[in-house]
Formats: C-alpha cells, structure tokens, sequence
C-alpha cells in the first residue's frame, strides 16, 4: 500500500461556508463543530432523508432515529441511551417533546400520531384480552390508522376475530361507522355477542353495536331495518346474504371500515364487489369507470402479447380514465372508507374483483395448498389387501383421519370401505357434494374418520378446514385421473389435462398446434367464476352455443375435443401411452382408458393434515397405499415438480406412533388457541415483516411460491403480501442502487468532517426519455429532459411499508454491491422500525429463502466499507481523468477509469500484434471434412498462386500415425468469467447480453447466483445432479464433485434437474409458472449451464486420440485429436470436442487448395477480455460486462463480422494520452493493487478510511498534472 500523507488544503476549499438549503440558513462551521464531536463512527450523510424536515442528515443519526442536527441539535450518544431505555412511543414522544422545544416539529408530528393512535389500540386490546397486540394485528392497525385497504391472508389463531372487533370498538369511540359481513348465522351470533362482551370489559356502555341473525323476532328485526336505515348505530354486523339483499336498507350510509371475513361468501354475486364499493363512499359513476378502465387495460394487454399497434384513441382513452379516477382518488382521499377482507381459501375470479385494486389499492390472494408440514409415506400392498391395510391403519392411528378412495373406483367404494370399518368398530361416514352432514359430527368427535373421492374439486380435498380435528390421510389407492380414449364426453378441464399427457406421444409439429390451443383455453378458463366454469361444461355437455369469452371458451374446447380424438384414434399414440411409465392403460367393459397420477389432487388432499396457525404449520402424516407401482412412480416425481421438499418415506421404516404423537402435540395447540388459552404463550409467533430484494421479477418469484399473493400498490410501489410458516411476508423491490454520490459537493461528492471522508448520497434519479443516469440535477444532463424516475419514491413507499411491519429482511444480492444497498436501506428505514436484518440466498428457491428466513445476520460492515471507497475511488480516479480527456479532445462525452484504461490497452495491443503478424497461410483439403493449414512452407521468391500450383499437383503424406486412449475429465461448472467466455464463443452473444439473461434466469429460479468467481458444488447442488442422472441416465454415471472448498459463494448451476426441454415443456403445460416469458437466448443459455453443471457431476470419458505427422513439399507438421469414443461418460450431455476422421498412413489426393493471408496473433474476442480480467486479477465478476459495454458505449471500441475487437482511432487516440501522462494511474500492476486493497477492506484487514486518504493524494496528483 502506499503510504502517502493526504493533503486536504484543497478539500477544504470545497467545503461551503453556509448551507444552501432553503428551509434554513446557519453557520456550517457551527454545525461542523457539533458533527465533529459525534463523528466517530459516521459513515455517511444522506440527502432528503431527515424524518423531520426531510434535508440531509447523517447515517448515524437515522440509526438512533433521530432527526437532522439542524432540527435538533442535541448530543446522539445521550439519545443512543434513551432509545435503548424507552419503548417505541415513549422514544418518538421524547423527540417530538426536544422538536416542539426548538419550534422545529414537522414530519416528525406523522411518527408519533401513528404511533399514538397504534399506542392506545394496544391499551384496548391489554384492557380487554390482558395482552398486548400481536406483530400481525399490530401491522393491521397501522394500515386502518393509515386508511389502507388490504386483504388478510392470516393462518388459525393470529387472532383475526378478536382483531376486527377491537378495532372496531376503537373506531366506533371516535365516532366512525364499521360493518361486518360474516358468512353464516352462527358467526354473526357469535361475533355480537363477542364484542358485547369485549365492550363490557373495557367500560364502554356509549356506542351501538347492531346484528342480524335468524334468532331475531320479528319486533327486533323490524327496529333494526330502522335504525340500520336511520344510521342510528356505529356497528353493524350482518351475513353477507344480508348485505346481497337487503342492500337498500345500508346504502344510505357511509361506513369507514367494512371487514368481510371469508370473501368467497361475498364475491358469489359480483354485484357485491360494487355494494361494497358504494357503502365505502365511491359513486356509481367512478366504479363504472373503473371496470371500464379494467376492460381497456386487459384489451391494451392482448394488444400487447399479439404484438399489434396500440391505436391512439385507446392509449387516449387509458390516459383520461387513468386522471379521472386518480383525482378522484387524490380528492376523496379523507371521505373514503377502508376494506379489509379476510382469508380467501379459494381463487378470487373474475374482472369485478379487479375493482379493488383499482380504487382500493389491493388484490385479494389466496394461501399456498402447497405450504406443507407432512410425512409423505408409502406402502408397497396387493390390491385385495387394501381395505384390511385400511382398518388396521386408522385402529393405529386413531380419530381424525380423512380416506380417499380413487375417482375411477367411485362412491360405491367409498362406501364399501365404510361398511368394512364399520365391522371393525369404527366409526366412518363418506362426504360428497349431496351428503355434508358428517362433517359437523366429525368436527365434534361424534365421527372417526371421513370418506371421500380423490377428485380435485371434492369436497374432503379442498372444502375442508379443521386444522384442529384432521391428524392424518389416508389414500386407498393412487389418486389418479382416468380418461377413456374417447374424448367427447371429456369436459375443458379434464381436456387441458389429456392435452398435457399425450404430449410425449406426438410429434413436435403437433405439439406446437396443440400447445396454441391451450394456451388459449387455459388463459380463459382461468379467468371464469365458478358460476362460469358450469354453465361452460353444460353447455359442452348439451352443445348449447354461448356467446362471448364463454362462447369462445367453447369453441377452443370443441377444437380441442377433435385435435385429441384424431391423436388417440392412431395406434402410435395409444402405444406410446401404454409405455409411459407414470401411465396405466387399463380396459373397462371393452373400453380402453389411460389412468395419469393426479399430483395435484394428492398435494391438496393431503394438504388438510397440515395448517398454518399461530405456532407455524401444524405437523401431519399422509399414508399411500400401494396397489399400481407404475402411478406411484408417476406420482413421486410429478410431487416434485410442485415441491422439491417432498421427500416419500416407506411406510414400515417409520415410527408412526412417534409422529403421530408430534402430529398431536400441535391439534392441542391449535385447540387451545382457538379457545383463548394459550395467548401469553403463542405470542408474537406470527410477525409481520417487510422483505426487500434488489428486482420486481425476484419479489414475484419468490410471493409465488407461497399461494396467490395479496397485491397492493404503495405509491409506485409493488407489493405483494404471502403468509408463509410464522411470518407474514411484504414483499417488495428496491428496483437495485438507490442512492449514489452527488457530483456538486465536496470533492466529487466526498466530505472531510474531521480528517474522515464521508461520502453525501442522494437518490438516483433516470432519464425516462435516454435513459440516463444522474443525481443532483433537476433534469437529464444528456437531453435536458425533466421527465425522469427517481428513487426517492420507492424511497417514500419503503417507509410507508416500514411503519406497518415489526420486522425488515433486506434480501438484496448476496455480493458486496448487494451489501451496499443492504445497508443504504438499512439507513434510510431505521426511524421507522426497530428490527432490520440482512438475508441471504444464493438461488431463488423456496427452500433456498425459508433457510434464509431462518438465519437473518447483521450488515457486514466490511463489505459496506469495501464498496463505499470502490463507489469513491471510480468517482475520483473517473472524474479526474475524464476532465483531463475534456480538456486535450473538446469532447465532454468521454471517459476514463481503473479497469476500462488498461483492458482498452490490451484490445490496442493485441490489435498491433495481429496486424504485425500477418503471413500467408495454404488450407489444403483432402476431404470434405478434413482440411490442414499450412503456414511453413517457404514462398522462396514464388508468388503465393504459383505454390498453389504445385500443391496441387503434389500429395499430401501421412507419415506417422499414432494412437493411444485418454481418460478426459469433465470441466468444472460456471463460474462468471468461464460462462461469459463459453456463453460468447457458442452463442455468438455480446457479454453484456449473457449477463442480462442470467440475471432473468437467476431471477426467476432457474439458477444459482451469476456473478460468482466460485466453481463450489453445494450438497444441494450434487443432490440436483444426481437426481438427474438417476432418472433420465444412469447412475453409475454419476460422480459427485464439490470442485473447490473455498468461500460461501457457489458455482452458476440449475436449482432443479430439468433439462431444457423438460423446461419447455413444464412452462407450456402451466406446471411451471416463471415470472418472465423466456426468450430463445434464455433457454440456450440455461440449456448450456445445465448441460455444463451435470457433467461435471458425471464419470471421465475414454477417448481414442490420434496423432499424425505429415508432410507438404518442404513442409512438416503434426496433428492430434479424438477419433473415437470408447466409454462416453460426461459427453452424453456435455461434449467440449468434437471428432475427426481415423487416417491411415500413406498418400493423398488433394481435392482443393487456397491461399490466404490470415493474422497469426488473433484479435481478442469478448471472451478473451473475460478470461484475461480472470487471469490478471483485473475487475470482478460483477463488472466484468460492465466494462466492455463503457468501452463500446464510449466509441473506444467496435465489433469485427467474427465478434473480434477492434479499437477505433478515438480508442487509440485515448489510451495513448492517457498512458503517456498518467501511466502510473492506469497501470495493470496499480488496478491490481488497488483491487488487492478493496479485498483487504471487505476482510476486515485495512482500515477503509486510510485507502480513501491514499487513493486522494493519489488524485490529488492528477488534478495537479
């Protein structure tokens, strides 16, 4: 390291004597003196970030969670005390007390009304239930505090009920209007008598709490319509059939909090979506626009994916609806009600649900079914053994067991399995649409167990919750679907799935026209209702022509019909069905049907064993009996397509007494919760928490493994809201960097408080029309546009989601950039909440983040502090050298950095040495495919035609030929630099290009992290290999190889054994749902990880290789190459060779000859640069793309037809100004110490401070040259 003294006489100079802020005017020596006191361990000052006057402030003070010096100019230490001494409230109390003092209280004033208002809710929640509120209905608070609608996608026992009727006795004392709509009697009954209750312990006897239920008289009915109508109430509490038909009797009231708990109930009728609206304060008018602004935007979106011109008078059209509802908004924003709904189990459908988030703000979800907490098990039986495995099974296990019999052995068997337990002492009922009754008696213990059909739609599978009554499962057979080979009578649904099965037995061309047509009919079919889907399959049943998208839906379904009956009628097809090993062909009285392992009905049965509730998901046991081995092999691996956590255990290696003891453990639990007596001890298992990671396409990935998300807008901001194990999960995106130097301040953005460096950040601002990247400018510096995005909204909307959540994960890219932008937010959020913890993952799996969930850590400062001075130094060493180019070439457009100078010096020389190396070269054929080049043989003063000539009457010999066999090892996986430079050579792409893909692919989790200089195979990863080996090869082939042992980073690899073609396929049967459209470019670059990741995971190949010695006139050479594949190995999937031709000794006509003057020295390829900046240590992983695109973007450089780089006359111009004055600055050996010392900061070894003062006298000297 350098060991220069920093010079500051010439930083001070930049230092203003005033602040130039508008709001205040001081004396900056003044408020250095007090910054000085404190400045220990300041890092940063931070532009527009104060909580209070919303100016600049320092890291360290929005830590404590204090306001700007200026606004409160107290010591931070005596704060550091109290914030650690005073609860939440208690802390913001104390400063808005400190603001008011010094007549400075300004944004401050929202924190603590927030929190008062959050503050007293908790004092009625403690009055009334003896404890505190919990994280969850902490969070619902503040949104109702805030007026935000949102839908509630909470498990059993967070303590929803008691929430919404809390709530809203707090509301009502501040006389608002609440109504809550519950979908039975019952509820009703019991929720009046609840609050009644909860109003008694609190003492509050001055608010009217109204209900209407069956039980009322007539007298009691008819003075509820009267007050209801009058408004002589502040709650009401109805059914939602209530509110569906007695509408006329609230609409003259203005609610300002509605609750609908279960909201399938309501949204049955989708007039009621526009009841509610009403009841809320919206016009019929505005609601009426909005579904219309709805049906232009899924018109502009069909537009869109056809790839058609968007007329001008619907982008018109969007633009004036799009204003009309926002002012309405913005002008009724004090007048409108706040929704909650609750808990939708269900698939929301339809356009009219759509209403809310147009006016609302939020989409209602749903829960994952796939959230599992289960013993998958398994036992091998003979089919006329299955009904005393059955009795011998629930005698075992006990009450609460649901059996389901398979679809194609029906009721009757049901209820024979009924008949037989029945014999045996046990009391069973069998369920179905017609016959619901049991289920009361089941839930009371009256029954044992419960039978039903394994059908998707059946009631045991998917209508039943009673997370405290159902232990286990049990499965009399595979649940399968059975299809006979003749179609008509098949509906749509039961067709998309037949589509889906006989695609391994048709030709690609088929799959083609076949893929288009469901496509078609899926997209629809998910956008019907309930209602819809039956009028649609009776009218497929009858032939009834409907009208419309139902109409259409109809038509692809008849089109659909007749493709598949054409397919099935050829013997081909029907053979290959019957060898399918997930597939049974079986005959029915003379009909042939085709039985397919139904996963998905198998997942949602026994989802029912295992429930999200207050403590986590409850645990549960699912037994498969075993009577067709070739279903349940089918079955294994389609459970795993949804879920790669499943992992199937055979039935008699299991304890199952002890886990159905753990199962039991948790139905107590659950039990008491539900009766109120576990409160004190479930607390605060379930938290809310905000999750941020760097891209959108990330976040809605990863809601996407937890169910349907709940989405919502905050500001610009998207969110979507999962409840995954014992959090709730907000999950948002940072959209990358946020914050980054300005350019007027200090030394190019860098302060000296003190004899530190403390870097001014301010939010970065992008050019929408040239996208453009700047900060302090009110508009873009290149087109002088003032129409720009600045992320100082997504700034504002993560602190509006910080005030709502107990806990942030900051889950940005697991590298030190992603560190940096961890800690700008950790910053920027910190007066807002009091826990923030760093999360890391390394691939986009729903495992991958559950384990990161699970071990949250603190900010790596190191690694903070090593970007910190790389962000400072490419300011500086940039900055200084660009204005040098400026001032020698009068162009303000070029630039010059660290890294880019020296490998612009490396594409300059290279392009001397190849011009230099130019010679004439013969290519002589003697095969169509085998031709050798010549470039010894010696011209001796013939012209290069005239040797042509006697080649060509000369032969060619084959003197020597040798041959011996080689054991080749395959090659490590990716790293960065290795993908770039395969990824470049192959695919012919630009490098930044590759990178754009991997991020997408990374993103969507098909992928580990890309930018990696690590080729380390996880477990997990050889785990991936070898299930893919196993299956689709053989695994003998497989062997596991961790590659290297060093660091925490892993190699680029698939986060699943499926290949591209398995890919393709999964995302064209809607198994597979991914969060971008795939590009062709996408899928050869997955296909190439893939390919590369498994064989490296496989055995060596054995080659023969061959060696030749021949000889041209005066000429020898010597030639090798693999002749032969002796025992293929890792080449089946992954061969870096290919295979030339045996050749025996003797001579050879020569068919054709050629001269040509060719380079010796090669041009550089972009893959070249790659594997240089590897080698000489030069740049990261992270920029190495980065760097060839400045390089090209500053016209230093172009590209040759073959992709080689050539340096223009401006490049060479560059470089060599810049290496004859300022050599020592852009140096390789200089980049590569200073990358040396960005290492030693992230270890920990170099203090970061002391680099930044070496590396400013070092610039010091360049502003002076």
């Amino acid at each position: 390291m350098l060991a220069w003294l920093p010079n500051f006489h010439a930083l001070n100079k930049k230092l203003p004597d005033k602040c130039t802020c508008d709001s205040h005017k001081f004396n900056f020596v003044n408020h250095q003196v007090r910054l000085y006191r404190e400045v220990r361990i300041l890092k940063a000052i931070f532009k527009n970030l104060c909580p209070n006057c919303k100016n600049e402030i320092d890291d360290e003070r929005l830590q404590c969670k204090m306001p700007c010096a200026v606004c409160l100019p107290v010591s931070v230490e005596e704060y550091k005390k109290l914030r650690n001494e005073l609860k939440g409230y208690e802390f913001y109390k104390k400063i808005a007390y400190e603001l008011r003092k010094f007549k400075k209280l300004k944004n401050y004033r929202d924190i603590l009304s927030l929190e008062k208002e959050v503050n007293e809710v908790n004092e009625l929640f403690k009055k009334i239930l003896g404890n505190e509120m919990w994280s969850a209905q902490r969070t619902w608070a503040r949104r109702i505090i805030q007026k935000k609608s949102f839908s509630i996608l909470a498990p059993t026992g967070v303590g929803k009920t008691a929430f919404a009727i809390i709530i809203s006795l707090f509301l009502a004392q501040k006389r608002k209007k609440i109504y809550i709509v519950l979908p039975t009697t019952l509820l009703v009954k019991q929720v009046f008598e609840k609050t009644l209750n909860f109003m008694d312990k609190a003492g509050i006897d001055d608010i009217v709490v109204l209900a209407y239920h069956s039980g009322l008289k007539l007298s009691e009915k008819k003075s509820f319509y009267e007050k209801v109508k009058n408004g002589n109430f502040n709650i009401v509490i109805t059914t939602s059939q209530f509110l569906l038909r007695n509408f006329e009797y609230l609409s003259g009231n203005h609610f300002d909090l509605i609750v609908v708990d279960d909201v399938d109930a309501v949204l049955k009728s989708s007039k009621s979506v526009d009841k509610i609206l009403l009841l809320l304060g919206f016009s019929q008018e505005i609601i009426d626009s909005a579904y219309h602004f709805i049906m232009l935007k899924k018109r502009i979106a069909t537009l869109l994916k056809s790839k058609k011109v968007i007329p001008k008078e619907i982008q018109a059209e969007y633009r004036k609806l799009s204003k009309s509802i926002s002012k309405f908004l913005s002008k009724n924003k004090k007048n409108l009600g706040c929704l909650i709904v609750s808990t939708a189990t269900g698939r929301p459908r339809g356009l009219r649900i759509k209403l809310f988030r147009e006016l609302l703000g939020f989409e209602v979800g749903s829960r994952s079914e796939f959230l599992r907490n289960i013993a998958d098990l398994y036992l091998n039986i003979k089919e006329e053994d299955l009904p005393k495995h059955i009795v011998d099974l629930v005698k075992t296990l006990g009450k609460g067991g649901l059996i389901f019999v398979p679809v194609s052995k029906g009721l009757d068997y049901a209820k024979f399995i009924k008949d037989i337990l029945a014999k045996n002492g046990i009391k069973a009922a069998v369920v179905h649409a017609k016959e619901k009754e049991a289920i009361d008696e089941f839930a009371e213990g009256k029954v044992d167990v419960l039978i039903g059909v394994a059908i998707y739609y059946g009631l045991l599978v998917r209508g039943l919750d009673l997370p405290h009554v159902i232990r286990y499962a049990i499965f009399a057979g595979i649940p399968h679907f059975r299809f006979s080979l003749d179609v008509e009578e098949a509906l749509p649904s039961r067709l998309l799935q037949v589509s889906l099965n006989i695609r391994e037995c048709i030709e690609p061309e088929e799959k083609v026209h076949l893929d288009r047509i469901t496509s078609k009919l899926r997209s629809i079919f998910n956008e019907l209702s309930y209602g819809e889907i039956l009028v649609l399959n009776e009218a497929v049943k009858t032939g009834k022509k409907l009208a419309g998208k139902l109409g259409y839906a109809q038509d692809l379904s008849f089109q659909l019909q007749n493709i598949l009956k054409k397919l099935l009628e050829r013997e081909n097809v029907r053979t290959c069905l019957a060898s399918i090993p997930m597939f049974s062909l079986k005959e029915i009285e003379g009909k042939l049907y085709v039985q397919i392992p139904d996963a998905m009905t198998y997942l949602q049965a026994s989802g029912r064993t295992s429930r999200l509730f207050a403590g986590g998901l409850s645990r549960g046991v699912s037994i498969v009996l075993v009577d067709d081995e070739r279903l349940f092999n089918g079955l294994v691996k389609q459970t795993k397509w949804y879920n790669d956590e499943i992992e199937w255990q055979n039935l008699e290696e299991m304890d199952i007494k002890k886990l159905i003891q753990k199962v039991d453990e948790d139905r107590n639990k659950i039990r008491l919760l539900m009766e109120g007596k576990l409160q004190m001890e479930i607390k605060d298992l379930v938290k809310t928490a905000l999750v941020i990671v760097e891209s959108p396409s990330k976040a809605k990935t990863i809601a996407s493994f937890f169910g349907r998300p709940s989405r919502r807008k905050v500001g610009r901001q998207l969110v979507y809201e999962v409840t995954h194990g014992n959090y709730i999960l907000n999950i948002t995106a940072s959209k990358g960097h946020v914050f980054d130097l300005v350019t007027e301040e200090g030394y190019y953005g860098v302060k000296k408080l003190n004899g530190r460096f403390i870097p001014v950040y301010t939010t970065i601002k992008r050019c929408k029309k040239c996208n453009t990247q700047f900060t302090d400018q009110e508009r873009c510096p290149v087109c002088k546009s003032e129409e720009y995005v600045d992320q100082l909204d997504v700034i504002n909307s993560l602190i509006e989601l910080a005030k709502e959540a107990d806990y942030i994960f900051l889950a940005t890219d697991p590298d030190t950039e992603g560190e940096k932008i961890a800690w700008d937010l950790y910053v920027a959020l910190s007066p807002y909440t009091r826990n923030i913890s760093r999360i890391e993952f390394h691939e986009v799996t729903r495992k991958a983040f559950s384990k990161a969930l699970s071990t949250p850590r603190a900010i790596d400062d190191n690694y903070v502090n090593a970007q910190i001075v790389r962000r400072i130094e490419d300011r500086w060493i940039g900055f200084a050298l660009s204005k040098k180019l400026w001032d020698a070439f009068g162009k303000r457009w070029l630039s010059a950095g660290r890294v880019q100078s020296p490998v612009l010096g490396w594409i300059i020389q290279r392009y001397r040495e190849a011009r230099q190396s130019r010679t004439t070269v013969f290519i002589v054929k003697i095969y169509d495919d085998i031709t050798f080049v010549f470039d010894n043989i010696r011209l001796n003063s013939y012209k290069p035609r005239e040797i042509v000539k006697k080649i060509k009457d000369a032969k060619l010999k084959i003197e020597e030929v040798e041959y011996s066999i080689e054991e080749v090892q395959p090659y490590p996986p990716f790293s960065t630099d290795s993908m770039l430079r395969e990824a470049s050579r192959l695919l012919k792409l630009g490098v930044d290009q590759i990178m754009r893909l991997a991020q997408d692919l990374f993103e969507t989790g098909l992928i580990t992290y890309h930018r990696t200089d690590s080729i380390r195979v996880s477990s997990i990863g050889q785990r991936v290999a070898e299930s893919y080996i196993r299956e689709e090869l053989d695994h003998d082939l497989f062997v596991p190889r961790e590659w290297s042992r060093e660091g925490a980073h892993e190699c680029i690899r698939p986060t699943r054994p499926i290949s591209r073609e398995k890919l393709i396929d999964l995302i064209n049967q809607g198994l597979l749902v991914v969060t971008k459209p795939l590009t062709r470019n996408h899928l050869l670059l997955y296909d190439l990880i893939f390919r590369r990741f498994i064989a490296s995971q496989m055995k060596p190949a054995k080659v023969l290789k061959q060696r030749i010695q021949i000889s041209l006139l005066d000429a020898k050479k010597e030639h090798s190459g693999y002749v032969e594949i002796i025992e293929p190995g890792f080449t089946l999937i992954y061969k870096p060779f290919n295979l030339v031709r045996k050749l025996e000794k003797g001579e050879y006509e020569i068919l054709d000859v050629k001269s040509k003057k060719i380079v010796m020295v090669p041009l550089y390829s972009q893959a070249d640069i790659i594997q240089l900046m590897k080698e000489k240590e030069i740049g990261r992983p992270s920029t190495y793309a980065k760097i060839i695109r400045t390089l090209f973007d500053r016209h230093y450089i172009i590209s040759s037809k073959r992709g080689k780089l050539i340096p223009t006359k401006l490049g060479i111009s560059v470089y060599e100004y810049l290496r004859t004055n300022f050599y020592d600055f852009i140096s390789e050996e200089r980049t590569r110490i200073v990358e040396r010392i960005m290492d030693g900061i992230s270890e920990g070894k170099i203090d970061y401070q002391i680099s930044l003062k070496e590396f400013y006298e070092e610039i010091s000297k360049v502003e002076s040259a």
